[in-house]
């Protein structure tokens, strides 16, 4: 997967990000900076250490799902993780439903739900209300 975090806007993410651009924003502007990528096996590349860890090693502290707006097919959820070796805090876009790869939906169904942890909204990035009654803004 290339690297979908380098986003250089000085724009604040919005409150309802509704891109992954924006969400991915918001996960960073909560610290989540780092990045990782869906590989064989139900793994993740941590790109902080160069780490592949099973999915189901890491923290996941939040997952937004998105559709596309011109194709609701475009389905991707966008994980907010930790790594185990390093405890980089990072996040990844993964693709599921019928267009998914077998290395997303591999990740996606081995991840462990930590939602419930401090570090992000469930179901949302930091700072987004679209997702999560219990966000703030």
């Amino acid at each position: 997967m290339t690297s979908r975090m380098n986003d250089t806007s000085s724009e604040p993410a919005s409150i309802e990000a509704s891109t992954v651009t924006e969400v991915l924003s918001a996960y960073a502007e909560g610290g989540f900076t780092g990045e990782f990528s869906a590989v064989e096996g139900a793994q993740l590349e941590c790109h902080s250490c160069d780490t592949t860890v099973g999915a189901d090693e890491v923290v996941m502290s939040s997952l937004r799902r998105l559709e596309g707006a011109s194709d609701p097919a475009d389905m991707v959820a966008v994980v907010a993780l930790t790594c185990p070796a390093c405890g980089a805090r990072g996040a990844t876009v993964l693709a599921f439903g019928p267009a998914a790869s077998a290395e997303d939906s591999d990740v996606l169904g081995a991840l462990r739900d930590h939602r419930h942890d401090v570090h992000a909204p469930g179901n949302s990035a930091p700072g987004e209300v679209a997702g999560d009654d219990t966000a703030t803004a």
